[in-house]
């Protein structure tokens, strides 16, 4: 006879999200669909917002449907406060709650900084820094204690990297608005840290010019052996909405197979 006592410790051990609620912002393709879907999968029901493309959207709600429990999508522009009003007025709407908020969401112009306009830096830092403030102090209403707030950012926050200036100065504000969330959010018993990811094979990425080049140095050079991968990401992601992960709070955790170790 099977104990079902043992059975529903299991089922939380594999799913130690359900009854939760996750809102991955960006969340219909590459690194953020891979969030969404791990979630899902570790039980949480999924919001996400997208941009422009229904289908796609779509798509990416089937895939986190497959993977069990409930999923929102929501079209919305992030540079719109209004429209991240109406993104929260939706989680609250569907769920009543969030447990759950991934800043992933990002864009950006690629040239050279001094030919870069102001309207660049406005779009840039618009939806990379601003969007993730507004989005989790408006977050918060719907949070409780426990509740956990993860930041996808950049190897271009700390380094150099050709035609990614302003997209590098807006991870390196999201870097440093990580720190000071989680000194102000502490008390509320929400933690918030910061993924660094390092170079994954994402369409993102295959909009820069010598994106082949830039997969096949990393994959050489990588110590671990082998490329980053999306859901790489998402397990660590995962892993920092845990209670094990309870006491990491403000930390900036770099993910790129040892690759930055070489300078």
């Amino acid at each position: 006879m099977v104990d079902c006592r043992w059975e529903a410790e299991l089922s939380d051990l594999n799913k130690p999200f359900s009854g939760k609620v996750a809102l991955v912002t960006g969340g219909s393709q590459g690194i953020g669909l891979a969030i969404a879907q791990e979630l899902a999968r570790q039980g949480a029901d999924i919001a996400f917002n997208y941009l422009r493309d229904h289908s796609k959207a779509k798509t990416a709600e089937s895939s986190i449907l497959e993977h069990g429990g409930r999923c929102l999508r929501v079209r919305a522009q992030l540079l719109d406060s209004e429209k991240i009003d109406s993104l929260m007025g939706a989680v609250e709407d569907e769920y009543g709650r969030l447990d759950i908020l991934v800043n992933n969401a990002a864009s950006g112009v690629q040239r050279p900084a001094l030919e870069l306009e102001e309207r660049h830096w406005d779009w840039t830092l618009g939806i990379n820094s601003r969007a993730p403030w507004l989005c989790a102090k408006k977050a918060i209403r719907l949070m409780q204690s426990g509740s956990h707030i993860v930041n996808i950012t950049s190897l271009g926050s700390e380094r150099v990297l050709p035609n990614y200036a302003f997209v590098g100065i807006s991870k390196a504000a999201l870097q440093a608005l990580t720190r000071y969330l989680a000194v102000e959010l502490g008390p509320l018993g929400i933690s918030v840290n910061a993924v660094s990811a390092g170079y994954i094979d994402t369409r993102a990425l295959r909009t820069f010019e010598n994106w082949n080049e830039i997969l096949e140095h990393a994959e050489k050079m990588t110590p671990a052996g082998r490329l980053l991968t999306a859901e790489d990401v998402a397990d660590l992601v995962a892993f920092l909405c845990t209670e094990r992960a309870t006491m990491i709070r403000g930390q900036v955790i770099v993910m790129d197979g040892g690759l930055s170790l070489l300078g």
